[in-house]
C-alpha cells in the first residue's frame, strides 16, 4: 500500500472539511465525505465491512442500525477495531460514518470495548473475533494475490 506524505493527507481533509462547510451552508443538509486512496480501488473500508457481517452470518446493513443488540454491538465493536488496524488513515469520523453516522467517540468506545472483551477473555467475543479475523485475511490475502497478478500483466 502507498502512503501519501503526512502534507498531501492534511491538504485533502482540509479540502474535505471546507466542502462539507459549503454543503451544509448552501443546502443546510449535514454531510460526511469519506476520503480513501483511488490508489488501491481492491480493497475499501465498504468492501471489508461486508467480508464482517457475512464472516458472522449478518447483514452488511446492520451497521447502520440504530441497535443494542449484542449481536450488531460486537459487530460493530470488531468492525471499528479492524478498520483501525487496517485502513490507518481513516479517521474516527469516517468510520462513524460508516456505522450510520454515529460520532466519532462511539467509535473510540467500540475499539476500547473490543480490546477490554478480548483483555478479560471474554469467550463468546473471542471466538467472534477469530471467525472475522479469518474471513479478513484470507479477503485481503485475496485481493492482494488477485492485485499482484494484475499488475503484473
Amino acid at each position: 500500500m502507498n502512503y501519501l506524505p503526512a502534507q498531501q493527507i492534511n491538504t485533502a481533509r482540509s479540502i474535505v472539511r471546507s466542502a462539507q462547510r459549503q454543503i451544509k451552508n448552501r443546502t443546510g443538509i449535514k454531510v460526511h465525505l469519506l476520503l480513501a486512496a483511488s490508489d488501491n480501488i481492491l480493497k475499501t473500508p465498504k468492501q471489508m465491512l461486508k467480508v464482517i457481517a457475512i464472516a458472522l452470518n449478518m447483514n452488511p446493513d446492520c451497521y447502520r442500525i440504530k441497535s443494542r443488540a449484542r449481536n450488531i454491538v460486537e459487530m460493530r465493536f470488531i468492525a471499528a477495531l479492524l478498520l483501525r488496524s487496517n485502513f490507518p488513515r481513516l479517521t474516527l469520523t469516517e468510520i462513524a460514518t460508516l456505522f450510520g453516522g454515529q460520532d466519532h467517540s462511539s467509535v473510540i468506545n467500540s475499539v476500547a470495548r473490543a480490546h477490554s472483551l478480548i483483555y478479560t477473555g471474554d469467550e463468546k467475543f473471542i471466538n467472534k473475533y477469530n471467525t472475522v479475523l479469518k474471513s479478513v485475511d484470507i479477503w485481503l490475502k485475496r485481493e492482494e494475490s488477485g492485485y499482484a497478478s494484475a499488475t503484473s500483466a
